[in-house]
């Protein structure tokens, strides 16, 4: 993990450069939030999963360099769309809509960038790195003929298109920008509304002064530990997910029958705020970090909170979520204080699209 913090460190620096070239005579600026934290999340993971500079830091107002935090908000919004539709309807939903088509577009065009240049890296290099990088990984099993790929039956084909490869990276660049991003944008709200919270948290890195921290540092940070628990805990990645049964089966309590293939859907959002499965010193619905203070007192089954899954199956990238967002905040901790804007631009609320995020956010930043 050593290896990506100087990535993640340098790109919200450069984003906090940005925010002090928009600096007033008030020592306060208004922008975008959540574009401003797609931006920088898309930038970290293009880095990290692709080895590519993807410029969505660059010149705020060349807007060619920010086309394609534009083209993901639109991909994901017609996906959001697509699954609560009927499948064929959804798939002519798609075909239909020029801004989704546009959009894909974009994306694609970016995929095929970083393919190409990954090809233009030695054979022998991109071995080396296959296993640290996704990029290198998926490159080295593109198929050299799909031509010739594409007459084999399945059971005899060999590595992947290049089709393949792309909607690979798709998936995996939507998954992995969309977390952090979002769970940055909440983070960055519940500073502005509970200052409190944010003077503790600028108290514990006080010793570290203005430095970077090293993974062993930002480890032991136990109450910015708590209150990013208890942000996943409030608003998880996703509302939750869904499992198919492979063997028929009972629900424990109520003995209800469930058939193999049935789909069960695990409501992540839901479980978070039943009492059932948590302790009721403290409202379910409120931002409270010192809930996690000590775990065991926090809720009576730890399966009430999973916000990446549970099990084998849980998400395999949670871990560099957890920490990209750990240093992100310390950064940005170490050199501005997020403010409330007012009910009227900063009343939260909920916009689920393929993760949640707050429907009304307004907050001034101000340079410490």
């Amino acid at each position: 993990m050593n290896i990506h913090l100087d990535t993640i460190f340098d790109c919200t620096e450069k984003l906090l450069a940005r925010w002090r070239n928009y600096n007033n005579d008030s020592n306060q600026i208004h922008l975008n939030m959540i574009e401003q934290c797609q931006q920088l999340a898309l930038a970290i993971f293009g880095f990290i999963a692709f080895d590519f500079d993807l410029q969505t830091l660059d010149n705020e107002n060349n807007s060619d360099k920010h086309e394609l935090t534009r083209a993901f908000y639109t991909h994901l919004s017609a996906a959001m769309l697509f699954i609560r539709l009927p499948t064929i309807i959804g798939r002519l939903y798609l075909v239909l809509n020029p801004e989704y088509r546009q959009a894909r577009a974009i994306i694609d065009r970016y995929l095929q960038q970083m393919i190409e240049q990954e090809l233009q890296e030695n054979s022998a290099m991109r071995a080396e790195r296959k296993r640290t990088s996704f990029i290198a990984s998926l490159i080295t099993s593109l198929q050299q003929d799909e031509k010739l790929e594409a007459t084999k039956i399945e059971e005899d084909k060999k590595g992947l298109s290049r089709a393949e490869v792309i909607g690979e990276m798709l998936s995996f660049l939507s998954a992995g920008y969309s977390t952090v991003s979002t769970a940055l944008v909440w983070f960055i709200y519940f500073m502005s509304k509970h200052s409190q919270i944010q003077s503790k948290i600028k108290r514990e890195l006080a010793e570290y002064h203005l430095q970077r921290l090293s993974v062993e540092q930002l480890g032991s940070l136990t109450y910015l530990d708590c209150v990013l628990r208890e942000l996943f805990r409030l608003v998880p990645p996703v509302s939750g997910t869904v499992r198919t049964l492979v063997v028929d089966d009972r629900l424990p309590a109520s003995g209800a029958p469930l058939k193999k293939g049935d789909q069960v859907f695990i409501p992540f959002y839901n479980l978070a705020r039943d009492s059932c499965y948590w302790s009721e010193s403290m409202d379910l619905n409120e931002f409270h970090p010192e809930r996690f203070f000590n775990e065991n007192m926090a809720y009576n089954n730890k399966a009430a909170s999973i916000p990446f899954g549970g099990g084998h199956r849980q998400c395999m990238g949670q871990d560099l979520t957890r920490l990209e967002l750990k240093a992100i905040c310390v950064r940005l901790m170490q050199f501005v204080t997020f403010g409330d804007g007012g009910p009227e631009v900063n009343a939260g609320g909920y916009n689920e699209m393929d993760t949640i995020l707050p429907k009304h956010i307004g907050v001034t930043i101000t340079f410490d």
